[in-house]
């Protein structure tokens, strides 16, 4: 069975332990244990806009809790620690690369949000 080099998007052997286009060094591992490992990972769009987040990954109960004041603060850890595995069980994705798109555009509007509040408080600071 062949993969694709993820430099250089040539078919390579399985056996391989390098790429003969570029060189680069492949690690051949299942897709169970690549999506756990992700899975495993921090949200760290959850982190930084937790209600946005929240809506975004189709978790719509933590949302709403997340709006409770003495529940919002275990409710961002809640995402951030199990974010991805929540969403991943009970977001109804179509397919994985759906979900890692959505994760990976998520984690980058936290990011934005949060350098657009540093960025308001140094411009409005007095």
């Amino acid at each position: 069975m062949a993969k694709t080099c993820t430099n250089c998007r040539l078919m390579v052997d399985e056996w391989n332990k390098t790429c003969g286009a570029c060189g680069l060094h492949l690690v051949l591992e299942p897709d169970e244990v690549h999506q756990a490992r992700y899975l495993r990972g921090p949200a760290l769009g959850a982190l930084l806009f937790t209600q946005g987040w929240t809506f975004g990954a189709r978790l719509y109960l933590l949302a709403i809790l997340s709006c409770i004041p003495v529940v919002g603060i275990p409710v961002l850890l809640v995402g951030l620690i199990f974010g991805r595995r929540l969403s991943w069980k009970y977001g109804g994705w179509q397919t994985w690369e759906a979900f890692q798109a959505r994760m990976r555009f998520l984690d980058y509007l936290g990011a934005a949000w949060i350098l657009m509040l540093f960025g308001a408080y140094f411009f409005f600071r007095t």
